[in-house]
């Protein structure tokens, strides 16, 4: 008796279902270490963001007003326009080479200003995708009133950078 070489089919389904099995898992780690590299951005940003900040103040003693004051009554949508003014501000100056742009559309870069009066002053704030909603703000936050986003005490992903008036 003479016995053809080669693959069954049940042979090849099943090589192929373990191929597909392995590039599953290969990407769903992928996804995870791509989100971790855009929280590394985003807090760079804010970083670079922060030192820009204490930079204008160095040099005017206050920081960049915004446009709209938001969220005494209603924000109104206004804390991406806030962002974008006070960044052009910190480009103009030549402490910024570029408004800096969040790394993904989900998670933008906001502003919220709470006026001149207000002692919170102004808190930029983004969003991390990387870590557990539970988690309570391992990066040390600033908001002054407690269990809310970007406080020391309640769990949140909000990655917030503050500059009180």
């Amino acid at each position: 008796m003479r016995r053809e070489k080669g693959f069954t089919l049940i042979e090849l389904l099943v090589v192929i279902a373990i191929i597909g099995l392995l590039s599953s898992i290969v990407l769903v780690s992928l996804n995870s270490a791509r989100a971790k590299a855009r929280d590394a951005r985003r807090i760079a940003d804010f970083r670079n963001i922060n030192s820009a900040m204490e930079l204008y103040f160095d040099n005017y003693g206050r920081y960049p007003p915004s446009p709209n004051l938001c969220c005494s009554g209603g924000d109104g949508g206004t804390h991406n326009q806030n962002f974008e003014s006070v960044m052009s501000a910190l480009v103009s100056e030549g402490l910024l080479s570029s408004i800096p742009k969040a790394p993904s559309a989900g998670n933008p870069y906001m502003l919220y200003d709470y006026g001149g009066g207000n002692p919170i002053g102004e808190i930029f704030v983004t969003y991390l995708e990387g870590i557990d909603s539970t988690t309570v703000g391992p990066y040390g936050s600033c908001r002054p009133f407690g269990a809310n986003w970007c406080s020391n005490t309640s769990p949140s992903t909000a990655y917030c950078i503050c500059h009180p008036y």
